[in-house]
């Protein structure tokens, strides 16, 4: 089964042109580079393009440093409620304005085990985390594979189990982008929100996902996607914050805010 976009036009235009043209002011001309040598990470926000699209981008353009993926694996989180703990796109392409991207239907399958993980789509319908990565990823990369991973279920023993199957997987397809799709502390001012993120930014880049997940609860962080972000977080060594900034920057609104992160891990 294809699936359609559900907000293009919504949160990134919906012509190919005018979509082109933001994808290119946030990242640039196209690059001829060489594929991969071992699994990149990222950690990108996914707002509406004109309140996110720079951080994101800023985050695509540094792995483009390290070559262009064949594969590539995108953690969201599920906004909407709609399928199951940990849903997996198994067949079929992903379609946008600028172009359709296939499912790598063998990578799917082999993550799925129908316990945690689940061959499902209704989870993907009408979820927005995923899909506003891809016409940016496409610009930068060209053409790749794709595996959809929402994750509703994002507890810590979930993500050690994603991890662990994401793991074994890198093995046998190293040249593969891991994305995890997150934006972080929701609806507070500006300066509260940088306060806040910045606790979780500092667990994030030393590898303390625990200390991450206590300190979420005990500082009220609103961050939306920390299964997906350990996830990717527990898959590599090396990790760097390209970009940090909040929703105030593009709209001017300093009291009411959503925090925006990338970082690149290798």
């Amino acid at each position: 089964m294809d699936r359609k976009p559900v907000v293009a036009g919504k949160f990134y235009p919906g012509t190919p042109n005018q979509l082109l043209s933001m994808c290119q002011a946030f990242i640039g001309e196209k690059k001829d580079v060489d594929f991969l040598k071992h699994p990149v990470g990222l950690i990108l926000p996914h707002a509406g393009y004109v309140y996110s699209g720079k951080t994101a981008g800023l985050g695509i353009k540094e792995a483009l440093n390290f070559g262009r993926p064949k594969n590539v694996i995108i953690l969201g989180p599920n906004h909407t409620g709609y399928g199951m703990s940990v849903s997996v796109w198994t067949s079929g392409s992903w379609n946008t304005p600028i172009g359709s991207v296939k499912v790598n239907e063998e990578m799917a399958k082999k993550l799925v085990d129908e316990e945690v993980i689940y061959s499902d789509e209704m989870a993907h319908m009408y979820e927005h985390s995923i899909e506003v990565q891809l016409p940016l990823l496409l610009h930068a990369f060209g053409e790749f594979s794709l595996v959809p991973i929402c994750m509703m279920e994002q507890r810590l023993s979930t993500v050690k189990i994603v991890a662990g199957k994401i793991r074994e997987i890198l093995k046998e397809y190293p040249e593969t982008l891991v994305v995890a799709s997150s934006d972080f502390n929701h609806y507070d001012s500006h300066d509260l929100t940088i306060q806040k993120d910045e606790i979780a930014i500092n667990r994030i880049l030393n590898g303390d996902l625990e200390g991450l997940y206590s300190d979420l609860k005990k500082y009220d962080i609103t961050m939306c996607g920390p299964g997906p972000v350990s996830v990717v977080r527990s898959l590599f060594e090396n990790i760097r914050l390209v970009y940090h900034t909040t929703s105030a920057e593009f709209s001017q609104d300093y009291s009411y805010t959503v925090g925006y992160a990338s970082f690149v891990l290798w």
